[in-house]
């Protein structure tokens, strides 16, 4: 069993990414709401991933993994005012290039433009507006990437709530720009560009005035070359394309799926579905785990490290496996409900759903993959991952090329989909060979379990939505919500039912546990 203190930060983390991801969801209701899946859409979503591309492989994870182990050794062993001096120096060499990169990329928007989404050339007003939302959007890099920062070092301090709840200002940001500004602008996609710039800046502040209460509000422009800054970017260069591979197949499938109008939108729409219980379960976790999993190891205590990552994998396991099954099982009902309204019509719905369903077979390699980066970065290998993420990759591509000559934008999501499981499976197999961790035989017999019960409660739950859904178009939005929600807790409630009845989950040491919390 996971300790208090794991869980209830887990949990923390787990509410706070919940309450981002619906707000989230909330967030692209309006924007398909307001842009449809278009060309205002895909003009918007592209300017919106290029710069949320370099933050998720590089503010996201990348820096996480580099920089929390180290940050973490010189706190607790050398004192907070060296771990200053660290965090000083690398304040000021992130802002140096950080300004330089956006100002780069802000000059030359145009080709940038051209490289993520090549079929806009096609129609040259398209491509001139991508070109115009991504240089109001991009700055917002900056912003973010300074945000992690902060971030990284309250999660090395244990508080990992701010920067947990960040994204929520990035989608109430979003949907109160389209609500009130929309009119001011030429057309919405303006208005909600600059809401991403502006939600940027306030993340920044948010986070900088709770490290200041910390007394680690750095803002410095003077960088000490010292030994822990070097080994910091050392770590942080691969940990780069180890933390974002997904986001850069994502990427990858976008640039391959533009010549299909609408497309980018449907993978789009498809993925942030896809993000909900990835964010809630598998960053979540994973979150919590590279601190905890770093001092256990640098303690040299290896059992409780082996057991601490066990019990993260099949927490992780119990919740992820039944949520894709269940997506895949009600992926056309929850489209319907969520974007079939304005500009997003019939034809968008069965897209996006066969994209979500495709996306789903992948959702619990995503996960796994999290979890298993965290035991190479704890060990401040992230050369490892990096390589493992690099393979993956040239899978995806080299698949992505092969099956889009058949089935156009479908065929991106396939080799999406094959490419998080190579991903996974490698870094399973080398962490196994490099005796860094090892499955015990119970949790897999567990994960075994947990997959059959996850199969067969989303059977019951697609035939129920067959019937229940098949009037659908006739019933208001809802009785249309109620109706899935109860479906959806009746397929949670046989599941979690039958993981006490086939001894997955032990109900006396949850007993045991309550009572010592």
């Amino acid at each position: 069993m996971l300790n208090k203190k794991f869980l209830k930060n887990t949990v923390a983390v787990g509410g706070l990414t919940f309450l981002s991801r619906i707000s989230g969801l909330i967030r692209d209701l309006f924007v398909a709401k307001y842009l449809g899946a278009g060309k205002l859409s895909d003009c918007f979503l592209v300017a919106f991933r290029i710069p949320n591309l370099f933050r998720s492989i590089f503010a996201e994870g990348a820096f996480n993994s580099a920089f929390i182990p180290i940050f973490s050794g010189i706190l607790y062993t050398d004192g907070k005012e060296k771990a200053k001096n660290f965090c000083q120096s690398i304040f000021a060499l992130l802002f140096y290039i950080l300004l330089i990169f956006t100002l780069i990329c802000e000059i030359f928007m145009p080709q940038v433009v051209q490289i993520f989404a090549p079929g806009f050339s096609q129609n040259l007003d398209k491509f001139e507006l991508a070109v115009t939302l991504s240089r109001i959007t991009f700055p917002f890099l900056f912003f973010i990437a300074l945000t992690s920062f902060f971030g990284s070092i309250l999660n090395t301090l244990g508080n990992f709530k701010p920067y947990a709840s960040t994204p929520i200002i990035l989608n109430l940001c979003i949907v109160f720009s389209l609500l009130l500004f929309a009119k001011f602008f030429p057309n919405p996609a303006y208005a909600v560009s600059w809401g991403v710039f502006a939600s940027g800046i306030i993340q920044l502040w948010w986070l900088f005035w709770i490290a200041k209460n910390y007394g680690f509000g750095i803002i410095s422009f003077r960088a000490n070359m010292t030994p822990s800054v070097i080994q910091f970017f050392k770590k942080i260069m691969p940990g780069i394309m180890g933390a974002g591979i997904y986001h850069l197949n994502i990427m990858i499938g976008s640039i391959f799926a533009t010549p299909t109008n609408g497309a980018v939108s449907w993978i789009y729409y498809a993925d942030r579905l896809n993000q909900l219980p990835l964010g809630v379960i598998g960053i979540a976790i994973a979150t919590v785990l590279l601190p905890s999993l770093s001092k256990e190891i640098k303690n040299n205590r290896l059992n409780k490290s082996q057991l601490l990552f066990n019990n993260s994998m099949k927490m992780a396991s119990i919740l992820v496996i039944p949520c894709a099954v269940g997506m895949m099982a009600v992926s056309y009902p929850i489209i319907q409900i969520f974007f079939e309204r304005g500009l997003f019509k019939a034809s968008d719905t069965y897209a996006t759903a066969q994209i979500l369903q495709i996306l789903c077979v992948g959702l619990p390699a995503l996960v796994y993959t999290k979890l298993y980066s965290n035991v190479f970065y704890a060990r401040k290998d992230t050369k490892t991952p990096m390589i493992i993420a690099g393979v993956s990759l040239l899978f995806n591509l080299f698949l992505t090329i092969i099956l889009t000559k058949t089935f156009s934008y479908m065929g991106v999501v396939l080799a999406i989909t094959v490419a998080n499981w190579i991903n996974f499976l490698m870094l399973y197999y080398i962490s196994y060979v490099k005796n860094f961790m090892y499955m015990y035989k119970s949790i897999l017999k567990d994960i075994v379990k947990t997959l059959i019960l996850s199969i067969v409660m989303g059977v019951i739950v697609y035939f129920g939505s067959i019937g229940i859904m098949a009037d659908i178009a006739v019933y208001g939005l809802i009785l249309r919500i109620l109706m899935l929600i109860l479906l959806i807790v009746f397929g949670m409630g046989f599941y979690f039912i039958s993981l006490f009845v086939f001894n997955v989950i032990d109900f006396q040491m949850i007993k045991r546990y309550i009572k010592k919390s």
